[in-house]
């Protein structure tokens, strides 16, 4: 079983990657209804809002944070947790509290499931594959640095990366040192005119040599029971609705021209 089929299982049958989902579904449909280039919203605008959406929506469905609350009781507190959702609220999956915790990494936002964690990473939209992780913040870095455990054999200036990486992030406890190596990434991203997403889990690739960013990533769009809202948006518009003041015409017979009519009814 490769790495991807282990961590997306894993996610998956926890709840987290449903939760994920609706995080991101609620996080951007907020962004895409409060946008407004007029008003002075811009890219910095959206980059803004985007991280703290979307951080605010996890710590939401998960109960971290300010939404922490005890016993592991997917109802407690839900007045809370509902307050500014509006209808997402309505869709936001029931997680018990536990389930998933904060594991913030270096003071980058992160949450871990069972043995996964995962930080939070934007990127220009249609660019997913061509992220330069050398340019990212440090602890991306190291996090990009990681080896693939699909891929053993590294490049020199790679496994030294990934000592860097270790040394500066002392393991404490028993599996702490496996749970630096599961350390992923949830890349998102938004083109605001068109109105459509990107939203991928994986493992990134220190890619300085130029090439591949990901040393796998997964489509939490394409991939989402149902399709459900998650699909992205059409740029193209909706035809519009019929008028309900609109009276359909009458319906015409066409009349026979004199050479066409035929037989005793024919008209002279």
């Amino acid at each position: 079983m490769s790495e991807e089929e282990d961590a997306v299982g894993d996610l998956e049958d926890g709840g987290a990657l449903a939760g994920i989902r609706w995080a991101g579904e609620s996080a951007y449909g907020r962004l895409l209804e409060d946008y407004d280039p007029a008003t002075g919203h811009d890219q910095g605008w959206i980059g803004y809002t985007a991280h703290k959406l979307l951080l605010d929506r996890l710590n939401r469905v998960f109960s971290c944070g300010p939404y922490a609350v005890g016993g592991g009781d997917a109802q407690a507190g839900l007045d809370v947790v509902a307050a500014g959702l509006g209808d997402t609220y309505l869709t936001m999956p029931r997680i018990p509290a536990g389930a998933v915790a904060l594991a913030d990494l270096n003071k980058s936002p992160g949450w871990q499931s069972s043995t996964w964690r995962w930080l939070m990473a934007s990127y220009p939209h249609g660019t997913v594959d061509k992220i330069r992780w050398q340019q990212k913040s440090p602890t991306k870095r190291r996090v990009a640095a990681q080896p693939s455990p699909d891929a053993p054999t590294l490049p020199f200036e790679e496994l030294e990366a990934f000592e860097d990486f270790s040394s500066l992030i002392e393991p404490e406890g028993p599996g702490a040192a496996d749970l630096i190596a599961r350390t992923l990434v949830l890349a998102h991203s938004v083109h605001p005119e068109f109105r459509v997403r990107e939203f991928f889990i994986g493992r990134p690739r220190m890619n300085s040599d130029g090439g591949k960013a990901w040393w796998w990533r997964y489509d939490l769009l394409s991939s989402a029971p149902g399709a459900g809202g998650f699909a992205p948006v059409s740029p193209q518009p909706a035809p519009l609705a019929p008028s309900p003041h609109v009276v359909p015409d009458a319906p015409v017979r066409r009349r026979q021209k004199p050479q066409e009519a035929t037989g005793p009814e024919a008209i002279g």
